[in-house]
């Protein structure tokens, strides 16, 4: 049986452009609307952060601490399986860093405990990057999900990591006498990571497509996974893995790096099986990386069996007033936050909960056009 789980209540102290607010939340569909620069797409970063533990809108989690303060807070009331629990990020400044904290009702808490607590899914403008930017972008999106449904894969995938930058320090050091155990590892724990990714992709495909369809998109969209090292089971790529490294190994020593694994992995969109990133408009792209955050979310609600958060920041604009309202209305299952400037015609009421954005501070707006245009 699928779950709730909603945020209740936020309150934000020294975040971005909030000094202080405390904004009471409904589940179902919320739509913030406000000029550019008000605080719209800051509040969804702030519910994302308290979820998450970290910001998808910079890698310097010290950036969302307000200038002059050392200290930035989000705090939320989050309802999991009927409960109200509470959930707190504090993130401190420090030089040009910053410290992250999580806390789970009053108790610090490790992020790996906490991913997954409260999932959630972001479609954020810079989701067209995907499609035509860099392959960590596509990798990132594989990564960010798995990390909520798995902590083993959370722990696999770093585990990964720190062990690819060992192996990469003893190919510098010109070592290949020592790279066999570093190698074992890597085998080991990347085949894991592998066989995982393959497996939720060929679910995310399947739901892409479908959704495609429903957000009003022309073709048959799929997603397909190109792994470095292919296989269907951790054993088929542990085969395939230790054969690219033998064979590699020269190559790998002259040049100072790895040269296959999970961190050279690609996903590819691809419309009527031509690679998305070659083909159609800004706003094809836009509603193809739509499909795929909602079918993310599908994925998501699937494994943990709780339909996560989903926070659409500033992805209209892109989209005809059709293909907006279309958006908004399937957007119907679960706890939605949506930003923009101003609703599509004819979007108004049906349960829509309004709230006005203005220069750091959130308040209930009953709705009228001419309120979010003006």
């Amino acid at each position: 049986m699928k779950t709730a789980c909603w945020v209740r209540w936020v309150s934000l102290r020294g975040f971005r452009n909030y000094a202080r607010a405390d904004v009471a939340l409904r589940d179902g569909l919320t739509v913030l609307v406000g000029a550019n620069g008000q605080g719209k797409s800051n509040f969804v970063e702030a519910v994302y952060v308290v979820a998450i533990g970290r910001s998808y809108r910079t890698v310097r989690e010290v950036e969302v601490v307000a200038c002059g303060e050392a200290v930035a807070r989000v705090r939320a009331v989050v309802v999991r399986r009927g409960r109200d629990e509470e959930q707190e990020v504090v993130i401190h400044r420090a030089e040009d860093a910053g410290t992250v904290q999580m806390r789970v009702g009053g108790v610090e808490t490790p992020r790996s405990r906490v991913l997954g607590r409260v999932p959630v899914v972001v479609a954020a403008p810079w989701d067209l990057d995907v499609v035509r930017g860099a392959v960590v972008l596509r990798r990132r999106l594989l990564d960010a999900a798995l990390a909520q449904v798995s902590p083993a894969y959370y722990f696999a995938l770093h585990r990964y990591y720190r062990t690819l930058t060992q192996r990469n320090a003893a190919l510098r050091r010109r070592a290949g006498a020592h790279l066999e155990p570093w190698e074992a590892q890597m085998i080991a724990l990347g085949a894991r990571v592998v066989v995982r990714r393959r497996a939720y992709v060929a679910r995310l495909s399947m739901q892409t497509e479908g959704w495609f369809q429903r957000l009003g998109g022309t073709g048959t969209l799929r997603v397909r996974y190109r792994p470095s090292w292919a296989g269907a089971s951790e054993e088929d790529v542990a085969l395939v893995a230790r054969g690219e490294l033998t064979r590699r190994r020269a190559d790998e020593l002259r040049r100072g790096v790895t040269l296959s694994g999970p961190q050279r992995d690609d996903v590819e969109m691809l419309l009527d099986d031509v690679p998305l990133r070659t083909v159609g408009s800004l706003g094809q792209w836009r509603l193809a990386m739509l499909a795929v955050r909602f079918a993310e979310r599908e994925a998501l609600r699937d494994e943990l069996g709780v339909t996560p958060i989903l926070l659409l920041d500033d992805v209209l604009a892109e989209l005809d007033e059709a293909r907006q309202r279309r958006v908004l209305q399937l957007a119907d299952a679960g706890q939605v936050l949506a930003t923009t400037t101003a609703l599509p015609a004819g979007a108004g009421g049906n349960g829509i909960h309004v709230l006005r954005v203005a220069d750091g501070a959130v308040r209930e707006d009953a709705w009228s056009h001419r309120s979010v245009t003006s």
